[in-house]
């Protein structure tokens, strides 16, 4: 998997967002060929950044599922923020906060917290 395609992907996303679709899905391509969980993770949280709606939930799902094999923990802690703010749930938020606080992931923390204060806490 070339590296840098996923952060093309994302700083392309606002104004060629075809491209970055492209180099999205070719990056996901080969993370599933190169087979490791983090790849494929990696692969996966670009692809839901550049979607909406439920198709973004869940590839930010399957991008914290992968990612919670793999050994890279801020990641993890990224895509289980990620996916409680597509799918507006607090106990991702808080899966994810706690991961954060654990690698010293102290921007993401933050960016948790913020989310947590707009997503309704089931109860």
């Amino acid at each position: 998997m070339v590296p840098w395609a996923v952060d093309l992907a994302r700083a392309l996303a606002g104004e060629d967002p075809a491209r970055a679709a492209r180099l999205a899905a070719d990056a996901r391509r080969q993370a599933e060929r190169f087979g490791t969980d983090t790849a494929i993770g990696e692969a996966l949280r670009c692809a839901a950044a550049l979607e909406t709606g439920q198709r973004a939930v869940r590839l930010a799902a399957q991008a914290a599922a992968y990612l919670e094999a793999s050994p890279c923990q801020y990641e993890h802690a990224a895509a289980r923020v990620e996916y409680g703010i597509a799918a507006r749930s607090a106990t991702e938020l808080t899966r994810g906060l706690a991961l954060a606080r654990s690698c010293g992931a102290d921007g993401l923390a933050t960016r948790a917290e913020e989310a947590l204060r707009t997503v309704p806490v089931p109860g």
